[in-house]
């Protein structure tokens, strides 16, 4: 896994959608995985949209691209299945919308994500004591976690600021 660091910063997401694909693609080499043409085109549209995006609005814009022509659902859904189990995606499973993990060379994590009702954008919080706390709380109850989703909905901070009177 990749050095960890905290993600506490809401405006640390992917700015260089061109450079997120160049290490996606290096990750998927170092663990031999193929990074093909349409996964790679998902991933920089995802990259690119600076928020969530959901998986028919991706589909639209892969048919706009060059020569991409009749792209079909399932394309694109394969494509966002590879990039989920790969850790290099993430969803957002109460808005059914994706994002880019800040880290693709790390492995498939779980992550508290705060998502902004008014603007939508995701901030994802990797905390590992968040994590490790929801680990441990259900596996205290006799729980087999697998997987977790943790999202928490209401407004950023410019958003808040806009809000008040």
């Amino acid at each position: 896994m990749g050095s960890p660091h905290a993600c506490t910063d809401p405006h640390h997401h992917v700015h260089d959608a061109r450079g997120f694909v160049a290490a996606v693609e290096r990750a998927c080499g170092e663990r031999g995985l193929r990074l093909t043409a349409i996964r790679a085109r998902v991933l920089g549209l995802i990259a690119q949209a600076g928020q969530p995006i959901k998986a028919y609005d991706l589909l639209d814009k892969v048919r706009a691209g060059e020569g991409a022509g009749a792209a079909a659902p399932p394309t694109v859904y394969r494509a966002l299945d590879f990039l989920l189990a790969n850790g290099f995606i993430h969803k957002l499973e109460s808005i059914n919308a994706f994002v880019a993990c800040h880290h693709p060379d790390s492995a498939q994590h779980s992550v508290p994500f705060l998502i902004c009702n008014r603007c939508h954008s995701a901030t994802e919080l990797e905390d590992a004591s968040i994590v490790a706390t929801l680990d441990a709380a259900a596996r205290a109850l006799g729980f087999a976690p697998q997987a977790q989703t943790l999202e928490v909905h209401g407004l950023c901070a410019k958003c808040a600021i806009a809000e008040r009177p």
